[in-house]
């Protein structure tokens, strides 16, 4: 039995959909994607860690430049977590 495939067609993003200057608190996606990787970077090696304050990003662009370092260490960490003490 043969398998048909359903090409999808995904149009390509308008030129305002990435603007490096754009407000980070005008863009909820983003924002919550700036939260998830500070998350992530906590279980991170300290010599990983960005030492960038997340709560400090406040531009597409520099949340961009954040996502794309704790990337970059999560893949030179070889994605293993640290364990992580319970705060009291």
């Amino acid at each position: 039995m043969g398998f048909t495939t359903n090409i999808i067609q995904v149009p390509k993003p308008g030129r305002g959909a990435y603007n490096p200057d754009r407000p980070l608190h005008a863009n909820a996606l983003i924002a919550a994607q700036v939260k998830h990787f500070a998350e992530a970077e906590k279980h991170l090696p300290p010599e990983l860690q960005t030492g960038i304050d997340p709560d400090k990003i406040a531009t597409e662009g520099e949340a961009a430049a954040y996502i794309r370092r704790v990337t970059e260490a999560i893949h030179q960490s070889g994605g293993r977590p640290r364990k992580v003490q319970a705060q009291p």
